[in-house]
């Protein structure tokens, strides 16, 4: 492992702490078992439970035998604290700072009583030489933008099925857990960040508790997600021919054909958006709306990752 660069299991600990802080994940809220969350993630099942013993031994989660591991930790985030927060948003935003700066300057106040200055922000030239890898046009120009904004300065789009050659000239590669162990294969000779895009662990737990006969539709933007989302989802039990897979690129007769013959439908929001604009949704399909998104945690760590490795020697 090189220097600055996390361990998968150290970015989904710091995910799950982020969320309990935030009260996105209250006390007695269950989380997804072991099993489940590693293979729809794609890591060591022994990598997941770890950071559920870490995070306990930690006191912000608790183990109750075969009921399964829930949240202990209240969050500390009162309505004063919030609104503090949102004001120093909005004042940040009037001044022109980027999320970044703002963290980078949080940063410093905060760690100047203690004697350390150090900035959270990366570099613009080693910003300007990182690369997100991912396998559909879609995300990969959606989870890009929200880099640059995040991060600051320029992020190199890195389709996944041209590497190593579209990684050429990067310093550093991130991508999500999904292709963590793909990059890391193909492009062996450099550090490789993975992010932890998650859906919401309440949505994951209701898609594994559909009964066995739930015919499921997953809709996605491309051909190259449906098969990315659906290789996690059959992870976590749902298999063919349970699982049917159809993109907004398809034919409307198929996609409508797709949507008559399921009982669920599983899509991202933005996709949920265009299906309903353009085809009427069958009355009895359940909806659930499904996507995983890099969060504020997700981010923050990654921040904190690439301001190491520019350091770094």
């Amino acid at each position: 492992m090189r220097p600055g660069v996390r361990a998968p299991g150290e970015q989904l600990a710091a995910e799950i702490r982020h969320r309990i802080l935030l009260g996105r994940l209250r006390p007695g809220d269950r989380l997804p078992p072991v099993r489940q969350l590693a293979a729809f993630l794609r890591v060591n099942r022994n990598t997941v439970a770890q950071v559920y013993r870490r995070l306990a031994a930690q006191g912000y989660l608790r183990t109750d035998g075969r009921r399964g591991t829930f949240v202990r930790r209240a969050s500390p985030l009162t309505p004063e604290v919030v609104a503090l927060v949102d004001r120093l948003a909005r004042a940040a935003a009037r001044a022109g700072l980027t999320p970044a700066e703002l963290q980078s300057l949080v940063t410093v106040r905060v760690s100047s009583s203690v004697g350390s200055a150090r900035s959270l922000r990366p570099s613009s030239r080693l910003a300007a030489r990182v690369g997100f890898v991912e396998c559909n046009p879609v995300d990969l120009a959606y989870f890009r933008r929200l880099l640059e904004a995040q991060v600051g300065g320029g992020i190199r789009p890195v389709p996944l099925a041209e590497l190593p050659r579209a990684a050429r000239g990067c310093a550093v590669l991130v991508t999500t857990f999904f292709h963590l162990e793909e990059v890391q294969r193909r492009v062996p000779d450099r550090p490789v960040l993975g992010l932890a895009a998650l859906p919401d662990f309440a949505t994951l737990a209701e898609v594994a508790r559909l009964p066995r006969r739930a015919r499921v539709a997953l809709v996605c933007a491309t051909r190259e997600g449906a098969e990315g989302k659906a290789r996690s989802l059959r992870a976590v039990g749902l298999r063919h021919p349970r699982l049917r897979t159809a993109t907004l690129a398809d034919p409307p007769d198929r996609l409508a054909a797709c949507l008559r013959d399921a009982d669920v439908l599983l899509a991202a929001p933005r996709v949920l958006e265009r299906l309903r604009t353009e085809l009427p949704l069958p009355r009895r399909l359940r909806v659930i709306p499904f996507a995983s998104v890099l969060s504020e945690g997700s981010l923050a760590a990654l921040r904190a990752q690439l301001t190491a490795l520019g350091a770094a020697p």
